[in-house]
């Protein structure tokens, strides 16, 4: 059920005690309930000493209703924060219901005044129509109060105190659930500074092993350029021994020519075409022949 909302634009200049809401609310239910008996008893009685006490009656209503209006708005700003979600919709509920059935009181009175100036059958008639109605809408409310103080406990000094025990132990409960929170990330801290040194470690002999084998192929190239530097050292020698050897002919076979000019001409060509049968052997065998001189 939605109604449009409405307030009442008064500002009291006091400040309204607290739990005075249920002395107002008895007698918001009773009077408009009285004041429908002595009308109904009126019908046939027609006294107008019964209209002036349904009249008066009616204004102590008003009254009433307007201390009950700011008593329980005092009680339900009071009880406002520490109600459920469905409470506080029930609570709002509840406060413009109550603000209609001030001024609900305000049109009881006018009716009935009216009624009273006419003296008209259907001018009372539409009266009783309303007051029954207002009667109907009081009962819903007090029913929908009840809920809220036996159901959500609003203003009870029980709950409230118990409420407020739950509140306390909640903020608790947060601050010790920051403190956890920070030490797992101290702890978290410290563990990713201890594994910072082994891991720093594990890494040292890892790089060690790596260098060794870098360095013995470093060694190991050195030596194999040293080899064949060592073996053209040791051709060098033996093509050094087939060169020289040559020479070695060619020289001592330079004497041996020189006899073989100092030798008679009759005699030169027989040695000659010995001698170059030698000089060919001489430079296969590369060893020194003395050819005699006659």
């Amino acid at each position: 059920m939605s109604l449009p909302a409405i307030d009442i634009p008064v500002q009291l200049p006091f400040e309204v005690p607290l739990l005075v809401h249920p002395i107002f609310v008895h007698f918001a239910i009773a009077i408009p309930i009285i004041v429908l008996l002595i009308e109904l008893v009126n019908i046939k009685a027609k006294k107008p000493a019964v209209s002036i006490t349904s009249l008066f009656l009616l204004t102590l209503l008003i009254i009433v209703y307007i201390g009950a209006f700011f008593a329980g708005k005092a009680d339900g700003s009071e009880a406002f924060a520490l109600l459920t979600p469905e409470a506080k919709e029930e609570l709002k509920f509840h406060k413009l219901l109550g603000t209609y059935l001030v001024y609900g009181t305000l049109i009881l009175f006018l009716l009935k005044a009216l009624a009273m100036l006419v003296k008209k059958s259907w001018a009372r008639d539409f009266f009783l129509v309303f007051l029954v109605v207002f009667i109907g809408v009081m009962f819903k409310q007090g029913k929908d109060g009840g809920e809220l103080v036996y159901e959500y406990g609003v203003n009870v000094k029980a709950v409230t105190e118990v409420q407020n025990k739950l509140d306390d132990m909640q903020y608790d409960l947060d601050d010790l659930k920051a403190e956890l929170k920070k030490v797992k990330e101290e702890c978290a801290a410290k563990e990713e500074g201890a594994a910072a040194p082994a891991e720093s470690q594990e890494a040292a002999p890892a790089e060690v092993e790596n260098a060794a084998p870098a360095s013995e192929e470093s060694s190991s190239e050195p030596e194999h350029e040293a080899a064949p530097e060592q073996e053209s050292t040791h051709e060098t020698p033996a093509a050094s021994e087939h060169e020289s050897a040559p020479a070695q002919t060619h020289e001592e076979s330079a004497p041996a020519q020189e006899s073989h000019e100092t030798a008679p001409a009759e005699h030169e060509s027989a040695p000659a075409e010995e001698a170059a049968p030698s000089h060919e052997s001489e430079s296969e065998n590369t060893t020194p022949v003395h050819i005699p001189t006659h």
